[in-house]
């Protein structure tokens, strides 16, 4: 969850929300990559710290796990995770992690808030090891701007194509590059079109259980089919890094 929406959704419900479970899926799907543990993982972005949070606590991938570090520079001081100790830490020190320290980096919704994301990527590549993987998750398509994007502060939303294009340019490979939620895109692109909301408000609202669960369903669907390849709210980029010789 991005700082800003702290607010409009305390922690303990963010969990249950479907976009934030469906998105633990992909890290999930990350981790499948790697066939090897001990990995130190960094998170670019890391909000209010829920992707460790589920990490550490839920996921059955911990046990590749050695360290994990959330890097947000506007992380409260007081910000803590119950979750967290020694191995598993949030930070807003935007150099927490040195060059090519870790194995595994996360950049979920953030390369869609920075200026230059060619430069910040290369930036964040820096800290890889060789060999090491990236996922990276950005808003999709121009055509859905709106109030929410506003909101959050956003430069821009991507195609897969201008995904790869910036990834290219910091080094990186693809390994896994679809679109999330195509199952919401009609009703997305009517909604954000249509609507009366404004630069001051927020999508992200836990719904009805029944509801909330059949869009869980949905994105577990769609991501045992291999992703959507046309259209979606989201681009999903899992990249390899093999530094150059």
């Amino acid at each position: 969850m991005d700082i800003k929406e702290i607010n409009e959704l305390d922690i303990q419900s963010e969990r249950k929300h479907w976009w934030i479970r469906t998105r633990f899926q992909y890290i999930e799907k990350l981790f499948n990559f790697f066939n090897r543990g001990n990995l130190n993982v960094a998170e670019y972005g890391c909000g209010s710290g829920q992707n460790l949070w589920y990490l550490k606590t839920q996921s059955p991938s911990i046990g590749k796990v050695k360290s994990a570090v959330g890097i947000d520079p506007n992380l409260p001081a007081e910000f803590k995770g119950d979750w967290c100790d020694e191995n598993f830490r949030l930070s807003s020190n935007l150099n927490e992690c040195s060059e090519e320290k870790a194995d595994v980096l996360l950049a979920m919704d953030v390369l869609e808030h920075v200026d230059n994301d060619e430069e910040v990527l290369k930036q964040w590549v820096s800290t890889m090891k060789p060999d090491g993987s990236i996922l990276i998750t950005v808003p999709a398509f121009q055509s859905l701007w709106s109030y929410h994007d506003e909101f959050l502060e956003h430069r821009k939303r991507y195609t897969r194509k201008e995904l790869l294009e910036v990834a290219k340019k910091a080094g990186l490979e693809p390994v896994y590059l679809k679109y999330a939620f195509g199952y919401l895109f009609p009703v997305v692109f009517i909604v954000r079109k249509f609507s009366k909301g404004s630069k001051d408000q927020q999508d992200l609202k836990l719904p009805n259980p029944v509801i909330n669960l059949i869009m869980i369903l949905l994105g577990k669907i769609e991501k045992i089919l291999g992703g959507n390849p046309f259209f979606g709210t989201s681009v999903i980029g899992i990249f390899k890094f093999e530094k150059s010789k």
